[in-house]
């Protein structure tokens, strides 16, 4: 799953994700299909994007492969298009005066971000301390702050964070998977140029990542006056109600174990 954004067409896309699946988990496209219950040749025809993905074919793949919620999520706005529309952003974000009190009110660092591209929105008192560098832009500025440029090109980014090789890792893979068909795509090429000044970009965007890092919830803060060292939990969380808030919320928290 490398090369360029769009490079390749929506049905082949959904098939490279089916194959990256499989191969994750180091099944043949008999396996799969035996799971599937359907014939290899069906299988392989699916897999190549030579027949289209029904909502009930795409149900029984995602069970059979037991296919994490960003997959299917992904692969659902591939297969139906019609469910899913491409982000044009909008900025100033529309942020309801209820959202902002909620931010405020969490005693630990949280940000409201656009996703996948991870624009921050807001943020409230304690993440604005403790990570300077994401802070939102001003509401006269051209573009959002974006947590994946500002990660990549801020050197303090990578002097208090420990483990900022893996958290900035998942953030390109999660931009490189999600945001076609989702982000607009003069949007994404921002980011990316904006990206492409830091030497390790290519390793980066071109590289897959496992599922233990994928889900590692830690992030290793270090203080750059003491040295000394915080191990936090981080979440995002999508709003289940109300149901109308388009944006995800992202906090960290104590953590007793490294």
């Amino acid at each position: 799953m490398t090369g360029e954004i769009g490079s390749v067409p929506e049905q082949p896309l959904l098939g490279l994700f089916m194959r990256y699946r499989r191969e994750s988990l180091g099944l043949t496209q008999e396996d799969v299909a035996r799971r599937m219950f359907v014939s290899l040749s069906l299988y392989r025809k699916l897999e190549k994007g030579e027949r289209p993905m029904s909502p009930e074919r795409l149900a029984d793949w995602s069970v059979a492969m037991e296919a994490p919620e960003w997959l299917l999520r992904k692969m659902v706005s591939v297969a139906m298009p019609n469910l899913m529309s491409v982000e044009t952003g909008v900025w100033p974000p529309a942020l309801r005066d209820e959202d902002i009190e909620h931010l405020e009110a969490l005693p630990f660092p949280a940000f409201y971000h656009r996703v996948p591209e991870y624009e921050v929105l807001a943020a409230n008192q304690a993440a604005r301390e403790a990570f300077p560098w994401l802070l939102p832009a001003e509401e006269h500025a051209d573009q959002p702050t974006n947590v994946i440029v500002q990660m990549m090109t801020t050197p303090l980014a990578r002097e208090v964070l420990i483990n900022w090789e893996l958290i900035v890792h998942r953030l390109m893979f999660v931009l490189r998977v999600n945001a076609p068909g989702s982000v607009a795509p003069e949007r994404l090429a921002q980011i990316l140029d904006a990206c492409r000044v830091n030497p390790e970009f290519e390793r980066f965007w071109n590289t897959d990542i496992s599922e233990e890092d994928w889900n590692d919830s830690r992030v290793l803060v270090r203080d750059p006056e003491t040295g000394g060292q915080m191990a936090l939990t981080m979440r995002s969380y999508n709003a289940w109600h109300p149901d109308n808030c388009p944006y995800q919320l992202f906090m960290l928290t104590p953590r007793a174990s490294r």
